[in-house]
């Protein structure tokens, strides 16, 4: 137990900064935090405060709603990376949509080019815009057989 809940029983939280000084309030602990190295700022709580629940008090409608609570979250978990993978795949189609070997700049063609996977002998403009000209076109087509 940190000193400062044995001269404060009752206090429940206290916040110590990463050179070891407590703090009552989380706001003197993140000014006092801004003159260190390490700013980082960690809530520390009353071990008296804190109640242990061993698994076996804990009834099969407990552990049935934990269960549940873990499937749900990560079904969630899941479907929040499919869609982001997606609105990723939404943007990655519209960047190949909007190329223009006309008024494209190089970096932007080149940073497509990788992130398409797409693959050359080289680099060069001369060689990659071409290929990005032909996935464009393949992509159009695709999209044109679907509707």
């Amino acid at each position: 137990m940190h000193k400062i809940f044995e001269t404060n029983p009752d206090l429940k939280k206290a916040y110590i900064t990463s050179d070891g000084t407590p703090f009552y309030q989380e706001t003197d602990a993140k000014n006092h935090a801004k003159t260190l190295n390490d700013k980082s700022v960690e809530p520390i709580f009353n071990e008296k405060e804190l109640q242990v629940v061993d698994e076996e008090e804990l009834t099969d409608a407990d552990l049935e709603m934990a269960e549940f609570e873990a499937a749900e979250k990560l079904k969630a978990d899941q479907e929040a990376e499919r869609q982001k993978a997606i609105q990723y795949q939404m943007e990655l189609a519209q960047a190949l949509l909007e190329f223009n070997p006309e008024t494209t700049k190089y970096p932007e063609a080149l940073k497509l080019f990788k992130t398409l996977g797409l693959e050359a002998e080289n680099e060069k403009k001369d060689t990659i815009f071409p290929l990005l000209v032909a996935a464009k076109a393949s992509a159009q087509e695709g999209v044109n057989t679907q509707e």
